[in-house]
């Protein structure tokens, strides 16, 4: 049966969408194609007529991923009843739900140690993604320059990251809760 070009469309939102939480959930090499598809709802025919490869899919849904989480966290800082959206995006980042919702949670924490392993494209989204991320929280850093500025989202970010990733290992165990907390105190967060 014929799928109307609406429908199509449809489809390959939702396997975005799906290959997305499922890469940051299993990791890219966690999950191949026919179970991607599969929990989408579709089967795997239909996968080779939107994308050109699982390489090819890893690219877009992390770029599609990334969007989403920088329009969130522009509208944090776009809010006006958000007095400190610095605080807002780095409490939630920093958080126990977005510690173990690893479906949920960013890209960088859940994908970042595996992307040098992967294609060019692969790496060139994440790179965009991740100087995006500096772009939006530069404005948002104390500084007397914007260099100085650019340089504290860098580190304050990479904390993020890592003591993101730091707290899942220790998941389960006081020492994550400290960590995330050492974190936060550490960004003015708290």
């Amino acid at each position: 049966m014929k799928v109307s070009r609406e429908k199509s469309a449809e489809n390959r939102e939702l396997v975005l969408d799906t290959a997305a939480r499922m890469f940051k959930e299993h990791g890219f090499d966690g999950i191949g194609v026919v179970d991607l598809m599969k929990n989408a709802g579709l089967t795997a025919g239909g996968f080779y007529n939107n994308f050109e490869s699982k390489e090819d899919l890893m690219a877009q849904a992390c770029q599609r991923a990334s969007e989403k989480s920088l329009s969130k966290w522009q509208e944090h800082i776009n809010n006006p009843d958000i007095a400190n959206p610095l605080k807002r995006i780095g409490t939630a980042y920093l958080s126990p739900k977005n510690r173990d919702d690893l479906s949920a949670t960013c890209l960088y924490s859940t994908l970042g140690a595996e992307v040098g392993r992967h294609d060019p494209a692969v790496r060139q989204v994440f790179t965009q993604s991740i100087e995006s991320i500096f772009e939006l929280m530069t404005p948002l850093m104390a500084g007397e320059s914007d260099r100085e500025k650019r340089e504290k989202a860098i580190a304050m970010f990479s904390q993020w990251v890592g003591s993101l990733i730091l707290a899942r290992t220790a998941s389960g165990n006081p020492l994550s809760d400290e960590i995330l907390q050492v974190a936060r105190s550490a960004s003015d967060l708290d």
